[in-house]
């Protein structure tokens, strides 16, 4: 029984660590969810986004689950009881992956206004192409945070609160995210800068 569910365990860290393969391209697709505002053409018109559309969804489920997969199994029967050190492990390297792959796409994001020759921007400082790329960073770098500090108290938290914390980061981060985008930092990023 012991093999087994270390097998189980294994099984679930290396379904985990593939979906941390794609959490890349799952961090464009939330990138793609939220309208933006153009560097080069400040004042035309903001570039819509897909909205949380079906596929903002089916993306948000499997980032999700994959934030829970790195968890690993607890080492018990009772949900109470605590984790194993490799899922420990695993979740500290994914919370390193899970900030570093929305770092990535979110530069990424911003260095791909600027692909030609002519790309002037409207403004200094090419506003508002960095304050957006830093508001996008927030709830990816935030969840990937909270993993490295629970596989830190593995021996300390419950592994239920160890898996369900980031998780619950995650999603409420996302959703904060883009209502706080829509509502109030879009029409600060469409009127000029100052």
């Amino acid at each position: 029984m012991r093999a087994l569910r270390r097998w189980g365990e294994i099984a679930l860290l290396v379904a985990g660590g593939v979906g941390l393969l794609v959490f890349g391209y799952c961090e464009l697709g939330f990138n793609g969810a939220l309208p933006q505002v153009d560097p080069r053409r400040h004042g035309l018109g903001t570039q819509a986004g897909s909205g949380l559309d079906r596929v903002w969804a089916v993306l948000l489920l499997t980032t999700t689950a994959t934030v829970v997969l790195v968890a690993g199994l607890p080492t018990g029967r009772g949900r109470w009881s605590r984790g194993s050190m490799a899922a420990a492990i695993a979740q500290g390297i994914g919370g390193a992956v899970v900030a570093g792959w929305t770092l990535v796409v979110a530069e990424f994001s911003a260095a791909a206004y600027f692909t030609g020759t002519d790309d002037a921007c409207t403004y200094p400082d090419c506003w508002p192409v960095d304050q957006q790329k830093w508001c996008f960073v927030v709830p990816g770098v935030l969840t990937g945070v909270v993993m490295i500090v629970m596989a830190l108290l593995v021996n300390r938290v419950p592994w239920i609160v160890r898996s369900l914390v980031p998780a619950a980061v995650w999603v409420a981060g996302l959703l904060l995210q883009y209502w706080i985008w829509t509502t109030y930092l879009l029409p600060v990023f469409e009127s000029p800068p100052g």
